[in-house]
């Protein structure tokens, strides 16, 4: 029986400590639970009697062992809690908690030294991450690194494949260039060896006719007093009765002709091209082009020479502005007329001339409505003569009708009877590029004037003043 209520008794002992507990965890501070789970458990004791003498709070708690009584006597009521001193303590109101903060304080140092180990070793493991990290990252950048070289590798030795085979096909292609090159300059060098043979037959020609021309005329005149002294002689044959009588020929006398078409060619100028000076103020415009040679010393100036210069008017602006030039013209008449006002002219064929010069000895080249009257082989002949004339930077400029107006290409192109055909702008430009000019441009001129525009603000309108009135002429202009 004794034991049975011994058993009781520490069962009711241990709940009794259980509530105390919760108790103490209920109203204990936050900074407690932190050192409480911080700060290392001692062992616990066991609740028996034989760790009773361990603790005094446990040991004053329990009450002394009684005498069994003679009868047992059932248990009626329970028995009073055992709480310690510093439960007791801590359950007072203001008391309990002033405690509890001084008693966090004293163990401060011991929290802080316990949080800067963890911190050192969450320093410690960051570390080691960021090691771990930075090794894989070197790892993966010198394997790119590698692959990025080796790619390199592989282009630098495709280049160098592409290299040998570009020389190897240029080896093996530069003998078949060699040769289209000698046939191209052999090409070249037979077209205008043609155009000169040309030139000189067709001079021959002229003479040739010439010659003829008089001694045709000679032998008619022989061949009429001929026929004269036979008309007067009797006929002596005899022609059968059924002989059909021929037709007499009645010939009209071959009149040597006196047409000077330089002269022709004078007059006409002076009638349908305008006066001096508005020939001298349509020029000024092209005086900008010049300004390379006027900015040169005098004596470093070179020549200008204005191929078919007819009756002057550059040559005279050219002097007034202090730059040497000449003029080349194949008509006597104007010859005459420019060596009367004191210009320095000659009479030759322009082509020929500008052959005949050092190579690189002229500043510019010009012809004002001049191209137009040249067929295809000698216009293409007029732009080598004047690469070839023209010193490095040189310059041409040659004017001639705009067939882009419709005026000008359906009918004042044709004014002038020696003209041959009208040039497009574009291909005027391209010839100039494709025979070794390295820059050529077109400046489009002399628009009608506005008087002669529709200003009725409409499409249509504005069509027509393009087409019917736009600039007149247009000069291309090329630089070596």
């Amino acid at each position: 029986m004794a034991i049975q209520n011994k058993s009781e008794s520490e069962t009711q002992q241990l709940a009794e400590k259980a509530s105390v507990i919760q108790h103490r965890r209920r109203h204990r501070t936050p900074l407690e639970n932190f050192t409480e789970q911080v700060a290392p458990k001692p062992p616990k004791a066991r609740d028996d009697g034989m760790n009773a003498d361990a603790d005094p709070e446990i040991q004053n708690s329990q009450p002394e062992a009684e005498p069994p009584p003679a009868i047992a006597a059932p248990v009626s009521a329970p028995v009073a809690p055992a709480t310690g001193f510093r439960q007791k303590i801590r359950r007072i109101p203001v008391l309990g908690y002033a405690l509890a903060w001084f008693n966090a304080v004293l163990l401060l140092p011991r929290t802080r030294f316990q949080t800067e180990v963890a911190i050192s070793q969450l320093h410690g493991r960051v570390d080691r991450l960021q090691k771990e990290f930075q090794e894989q990252l070197d790892i993966r950048m010198d394997n790119l690194h590698q692959q990025i070289q080796e790619q390199l590798q592989r282009y630098f030795d495709l280049q160098q494949q592409l290299h040998a085979q570009s020389q190897r096909i240029a080896e093996l292609e530069a003998p078949k260039l060699a040769i289209r090159m000698d046939q191209y300059d052999a090409l070249d060098v037979g077209s205008r060896l043609m155009q000169l043979d040309r030139l000189q037959i067709a001079r021959q020609l002229r003479s040739v006719n010439l010659m003829m021309r008089t001694s045709l005329q000679n032998e008619r005149n022989q061949v009429g007093k001929i026929s004269n002294i036979s008309n007067t002689a009797p006929d002596l044959t005899v022609v059968p009765a059924n002989t059909p009588q021929p037709k007499p020929v009645i010939q009209s006398p071959v009149v040597a002709s006196d047409f000077d078409q330089d002269q022709f060619y004078l007059e006409f100028e002076a009638l349908f091209r305008g006066s001096r000076a508005d020939i001298k103020d349509r020029l000024k415009v092209y005086l900008p082009y010049l300004s390379h040679i006027s900015a040169e010393p005098k004596d470093q100036r070179k020549m200008v020479i204005d191929v078919g210069c007819g009756r002057g008017e550059w040559l005279e602006l050219l002097d007034e502005q202090g730059i040497p030039a000449m003029g080349v013209d194949m008509n006597q008449s104007m010859v005459n007329a420019c060596l009367d006002r004191g210009f320095l002219v000659r009479h030759a064929d322009a082509i020929a001339y500008l052959r005949e010069q050092e190579a690189g000895s002229i500043g510019a080249v010009t012809g004002f409505q001049i191209i137009e009257h040249l067929p295809f082989e000698q216009l293409i002949a007029l732009f080598d003569a004047a690469r070839h004339a023209l010193c490095p930077g040189g310059i041409i400029i040659f004017e001639t009708p705009n067939p882009e107006n419709l005026k000008v290409g359906a009918c004042n192109f044709y004014f002038d009877p020696t003209h041959l055909h009208p040039i497009v702008p574009q291909v005027a430009e391209f010839m100039a590029r494709q025979r070794g000019f390295s820059h050529a441009e077109i400046l489009r001129l002399h628009p009608y004037p506005d008087d002669h525009l529709l200003h009725g603000g409409t499409a249509v309108e504005a069509v027509i003043n393009k087409e019917l009135f736009g600039a007149q002429d247009y000069a291309v202009i090329g630089r070596k």
